[in-house]
């Protein structure tokens, strides 16, 4: 499990890369038990975005300087990233695992899917505080692909479910 109180700004955009080879991983791992070609493409797009963005990550950490966020009082925006970290999906690893290994139709596939993407979306809304202006192009850049993923994903599912019927 990650821990943020041990790390520093530029520690936290190495989390952004982990999360998205993280997310990499997973979706590979899920496009294996797609039922249809229709939910492996999506899947396996899903999976060469998340390399594209971890590339991404990398590159803005190279150039990351320390953020003052805006705080009602000390400490409330670290609390905020600590408690996005925490929770985000692929903090813990053996459940993550557990739920693609629970995946066992095309609906629960696409539904980790959207859960992956929106616990994404969370922690790099936090983490676009943490740096600099002119890198905030870059973290909404990201943020406004992972809601394009959600609407793609949203497509898929809705097939899937009117296929259900």
């Amino acid at each position: 499990m990650w821990s943020l109180s041990k790390y520093l700004d530029r520690e936290i955009v190495d989390l952004a890369v982990e999360i998205e080879k993280q997310g990499t991983y997973f979706y590979k791992k899920l496009a294996e038990k797609a039922p249809t070609t229709q939910i492996k493409a999506l899947i396996l797009d899903l999976a060469d975005e998340e390399e594209k963005h971890r590339v991404r990550f990398m590159e803005l950490s190279r150039d990351l300087t320390p953020v003052n966020a805006p705080e009602t009082y000390p400490g409330e925006y670290f609390d905020y990233v600590k408690i996005t970290v925490d929770s985000h999906m692929f903090s813990d690893l053996e459940k993550t695992e557990q739920l693609v290994e629970n995946a066992r139709s095309g609906l629960d596939i696409v539904k980790l899917a959207m859960e992956i993407e929106k616990d994404t979306i969370l922690f790099f809304i936090g983490l676009r505080n943490l740096v600099l202006k002119h890198h905030q192009a870059i973290i909404d850049d990201l943020i406004m692909e992972e809601q394009i993923h959600l609407v793609k994903i949203s497509r898929v599912r809705k097939a899937v479910e009117a296929n259900d019927e």
